[in-house]
C-alpha cells in the first residue's frame, strides 16, 4: 500500500526556515519529524484498538482558504449564530470567518487575534507552546498543514461573564484535511468559559485534525466544553494539551457523538500545587462508530486533585475505546485521584475497550479507579412500561439516566438541553422528566 501520509505531505509546498518566520520554522521543524513515517498502525500500544485503514485509502486535499467560500453547501449569516450571553466564532472548513463571528471579538479583559502573524509573540511564548507536542504524527501534522489558529488570551484578574463559543463547520462533499490550532491562556486570577463546537454537512467527508492547548495559570479557572457531533463519514482526530499551574482549576467536557471515526487525545499536567482538573466524559456510538478516548493526568507536585468519570454509550456494531491513564510522580505526596469508566451496551454487537490506569510513584497518596460494562436493566424496562411508557420511552429514559451523571456536572444549560433532547427526542418525554 502505499504510504498515504507521504502523499499527503507531497502535496505541500517546501516550508522555507530561512525567512526567519517562526511558523515557516515550525513547519520546517515538524517535516523533519515525519518526513519518513506514515499514520500510527495498530502495532503501536496507544493505537492498538483503532485502525486507520480507512484513513489511508482516502487521497486527502488540503483545505484551502480561496476555495472555501466554493464548498459551501449552504449559505450562513451571522444572524445564524448569534446568542445574548455568548460569543461567537466561527470557522468554516477550517478558517476563520469574520463576517460570520461576533462584532464583539473584543471584550475588556480578553484578547482574541490569530497567532499566525510574521513574528512570533514573545509574551505569549506561541512558538514554544505549539513546538512541544511536534513529536506526535498529528500534531506535527496540524503545523504542516495548518488552515487558521486562533489564541485567546484572558488577562490577570479577569471573570469573562460571557461564554466564547467556537463553532467549527466542515461543508465540503470532497475529502478535505482541515487542521485547526486553539491555544487559551488564563492569566492569573482569570475565569472563563470555552465551547467548541464541530459539526458538519450531511455528506462532509473530510478529516477534521485540531489541536487545543490550554495554559492555566495561577488561581485561574477555565470551563472547557468539547461537543463534537460532525456527518458520519468523517474522521476526526482531536488533542487537548493542558498545562495547570498553583490553585488553578480545570474542568473539561468531551462529547462525542458524530463522525465514523473519532479520536481524542487529553493530556493534563497539574503542575503547581493545589492544581485541581475534572476531567468528564461522554460518547455514543451506533452503526458502526469508533470512539476512542485517551487521557493521561499527571500529578507533578504534590497537593494536586483530579476527578474524572467517563461514560460510553455503544449501539449496533459500534466500538468505543478508553485509557484513562493517572501517572503520579516521585515528589507528588498529598495527591487525590478518583477515575471511573461506566460503559452500557445496547447490542450483542458492540464493544467497548475500557482500560483505567494507575502508575504511582509517590506513596502517601489517594488513589481508585474502576471500569464496568453493563446492559439495560429488564427490570426496569419493565417498570417503565407498565407506568404506561412505550418500549421506545422506557429505552431511552433509562439511557439518558445512566448518561445524566456527566450532562448534570455541565455548568452551562443550553449545553444541558440539547443534550436532553438529542437523548429523549421530544418534549412529552422531558415532561416526564421534570414531574419525576
Amino acid at each position: 500500500m502505499t504510504n498515504s501520509l507521504q502523499a499527503l505531505l507531497q502535496k505541500l509546498p517546501e516550508p522555507n526556515s530561512d525567512t526567519g518566520d517562526w511558523l515557516e520554522r515550525l513547519r520546517s521543524d515538524a517535516l523533519k519529524i515525519i518526513s519518513s513515517r506514515d499514520y500510527p498502525s495498530t502495532k503501536e500500544e496507544s493505537w492498538k484498538y483503532t485502525s486507520l485503514h480507512d484513513l489511508r485509502k482516502n487521497d486527502y486535499l488540503i483545505a484551502d482558504e480561496r476555495n472555501t467560500g466554493a464548498l459551501l453547501k449552504k449559505p450562513y449569516s451571522r444572524d445564524d449564530f448569534l446568542e445574548a450571553d455568548k460569543l461567537h466564532l466561527v470557522f468554516i472548513n477550517g478558517f476563520f470567518q469574520p463576517n460570520l463571528s461576533t462584532d464583539e471579538l473584543l471584550e475588556n479583559g480578553i484578547k482574541i487575534r490569530p497567532t499566525k502573524t510574521k513574528k512570533a509573540d514573545e509574551k505569549c511564548n506561541l512558538e514554544t507552546i505549539l513546538k512541544a507536542d511536534l513529536s506526535e504524527t498529528f500534531s506535527a501534522l496540524n503545523i504542516l498543514t495548518l488552515c487558521d489558529s486562533l489564541l485567546i488570551e484572558v488577562e490577570k484578574n479577569r471573570k469573562i461573564e460571557k461564554v466564547i463559543k467556537l463553532i467549527l463547520i466542515g461543508e465540503s462533499s470532497e475529502p478535505l484535511l482541515k487542521s485547526l490550532r486553539i491555544i487559551v491562556k488564563m492569566n492569573e486570577n482569570s475565569h472563563a468559559r470555552v465551547v467548541e463546537e464541530y459539526r458538519s454537512h450531511d455528506k462532509d467527508a473530510g478529516l477534521t485534525n485540531v489541536v487545543t492547548n490550554l495554559r492555566l495559570g495561577q488561581n485561574s479557572t477555565l470551563f472547557h466544553h468539547r461537543l463534537q457531533m460532525e456527518s458520519m463519514n468523517t474522521t476526526h482526530i482531536g488533542k487537548i494539551d493542558a498545562q495547570v499551574d498553583s490553585g488553578a482549576s480545570l474542568y473539561s467536557d468531551s462529547i462525542v457523538m458524530g463522525s465514523k471515526l473519532s479520536r481524542v487525545d487529553i493530556d493534563v499536567s497539574l503542575s503547581g500545587r493545589a492544581a485541581y482538573c475534572r476531567l468528564n466524559g461522554l460518547f455514543t456510538g451506533i452503526n458502526d462508530q469508533h470512539i476512542d478516548h485517551h487521557t493521561t493526568i499527571r500529578h507533578l507536585v504534590g497537593e494536586t486533585h483530579s476527578d474524572e468519570l467517563y461514560r460510553g454509550i455503544l449501539d449496533d456494531n459500534s466500538r468505543g475505546i478508553f485509557n484513562g491513564k493517572v501517572v503520579v510522580s516521585a515528589d507528588a505526596q498529598k495527591i487525590s485521584a478518583r477515575q471511573a469508566s461506566n460503559n452500557l451496551l445496547l447490542s450483542k454487537l458492540a464493544e467497548i475497550d475500557t482500560k483505567p490506569e494507575l502508575e504511582i510513584y509517590a506513596d502517601d497518596v489517594k488513589c481508585a479507579h474502576g471500569a464496568t460494562v453493563g446492559q439495560l436493566d429488564e427490570t426496569a424496562l419493565f417498570y417503565l412500561r407498565s407506568r404506561g411508557l412505550s418500549y421506545k420511552d422506557a429505552r431511552a429514559l433509562l439511557i439518558y439516566a445512566f448518561a445524566e451523571k456527566v450532562i448534570e456536572s455541565i455548568p452551562l444549560p443550553a449545553l444541558r438541553q440539547l443534550l436532553e433532547n438529542k437523548f429523549l427526542g421530544h418534549n412529552q418525554m422531558s415532561e416526564f422528566i421534570q414531574q419525576g
